[in-house]
């Protein structure tokens, strides 16, 4: 069952990149195309440049972003539901701790949004953002939203474990 966590967390935390990374894509075309692909060696394989659709490469990035962070959190919450007395129990609690992980981390990347598109950008600071960037608001909210969504998922995974251990001591006092 340990596994099965880990497996759907992985698989779980891959999908939620891929579309967390179509969003901010549709925000900042510029933050793929002048950073992500790059970091991710997308754009020295050219395999950015020759797709015919650069949302493709969006979603290799957000694959290549997010599977680790999966595996990582299922790995964690998986053995704090080690806990529980059967493998139902265990399954099911550690999906729901990987819910409240999920939401708070959309919750984190919501207040990135805000927080990059009002606070960062209006302080004309443009820190990290390539010379050549066209849309530079854009490029800053959108590394400002993977930022808070990356904190989230710490946040997340330390809600996901207290939400596992009070929810084993309350099935314990019935």
């Amino acid at each position: 069952m340990f596994f099965l966590v880990v497996l759907v967390a992985t698989v779980i935390a891959t999908l939620y990149g891929v579309g967390h990374d179509q969003v901010t894509y549709t925000i900042s075309p510029e933050y793929y195309t002048k950073f992500k692909f790059i970091q991710f060696n997308l754009a020295d394989s050219g395999a950015a440049q020759h797709m015919t659709q650069p949302r493709s490469a969006v979603v290799l990035v957000g694959v290549k972003g997010s599977w680790w962070m999966g595996a990582g959190i299922g790995v964690v919450l998986g053995l704090f539901a080690l806990i529980y007395r059967n493998a139902d129990s265990m399954f099911q609690s550690a999906v729901q701790a990987f819910g409240v992980l999920i939401g708070i981390t959309m919750i984190f990347g919501g207040i990135g949004y805000y927080y990059g598109h009002d606070t960062v950008v209006k302080t004309k600071d443009n820190l990290r953002v390539p010379s050549n960037v066209a849309d530079k608001a854009a490029f800053i909210t959108a590394g400002t939203i993977h930022d808070f969504t990356y904190l989230g998922g710490a946040v997340g995974l330390f809600a996901g474990i207290i939400f596992l251990l009070l929810k084993y001591i309350r099935l314990r006092r019935r």
